[in-house]
């Protein structure tokens, strides 16, 4: 019997990550988890291989909570507690102008995705009221890009194709989404031109003092995308070894 009370997906109103954050005094966000084995698409190889950032660590343990919701459970389901999460933040009302740049920004899914068309318009619906709400730029990364087309999201919501190598890159460019990937280790701090694709190492990998509500590049994904742009991030943490491993046989 399916269990109604499950609970597939979060939202925590003020991020706990030092990264997501403003490293300069000011700059809160909220984010997302969602249930990976509910909500993340099985072409995803990061979901089974254990290799996954959102299975280790603190976010691990909200993740493996989640899943044990799942069974029985689907996609749609899940995007729509998602949506249901940020919808009540602040119990709907005007969210808090504590943000970097005004607003708190909102970081969808540290863990899970949304792997259908009607799922990423769900959660792209409740992100855009998010914004009406007075909150700040939302973004998130995805791994069902081929599926997934980048208008589902709709405008309230800043969304990066996650890939595994420059060949996947130019693919999701043909989406309609800016690429996102790994790399064992930056080439240049200053980025590098890539299969035509111009990718930027992550400025709070490679600044002193920069957060992701102080650097906002990925908060400006389509913007990348005009750009033939994307963003790179080094392997890095207690997982760096096994994903430099695995980007060794991925890699184009």
């Amino acid at each position: 019997m399916t269990n109604k009370a499950a609970i597939l997906a979060i939202l925590a109103i003020k991020s706990g990550n030092a990264k997501l954050r403003s490293a300069r005094g000011k700059g809160e966000v909220a984010t997302t988890y969602a249930s990976i084995e509910a909500s993340c698409p099985e072409s995803c190889e990061l979901r089974t291989d254990g290799e996954c950032y959102a299975k280790g660590g603190m976010v691990g343990f909200v993740v493996r909570r989640l899943d044990a919701a799942t069974k029985g459970h689907a996609p749609l389901e899940t995007a729509k507690q998602e949506a249901v999460a940020i919808d009540g933040a602040f119990k709907g009302r005007a969210v808090p102008q504590d943000g970097a740049k005004g607003g708190r920004d909102l970081r969808l899914h540290t863990s899970g995705d949304c792997s259908t068309t009607e799922a990423a318009n769900i959660v792209g619906g409740a992100s855009r009221r998010w914004r009406e709400r007075g909150g700040g730029d939302v973004w998130t990364y995805t791994h069902a890009w081929r599926d997934v087309p980048r208008s589902a999201w709709g405008e309230g919501v800043s969304v990066l194709a996650s890939v595994d190598n420059v060949a996947e890159a130019k693919a999701a460019r043909e989406q309609g989404y800016a690429p996102a990937r790994y790399v064992a280790e930056f080439p240049s701090a200053k980025g590098w031109t890539e299969n035509g694709v111009r990718w930027i190492a992550c400025p709070a990998q490679t600044t002193e003092n920069t957060g992701c509500a102080d650097c906002r590049l990925c908060m400006s994904a389509d913007k990348l995308a005009a750009r033939n742009a994307g963003i790179a991030f080094s392997a890095h943490g207690n997982r760096a070894n096994a994903l430099k491993r695995r980007l060794s046989v991925v890699a184009a």
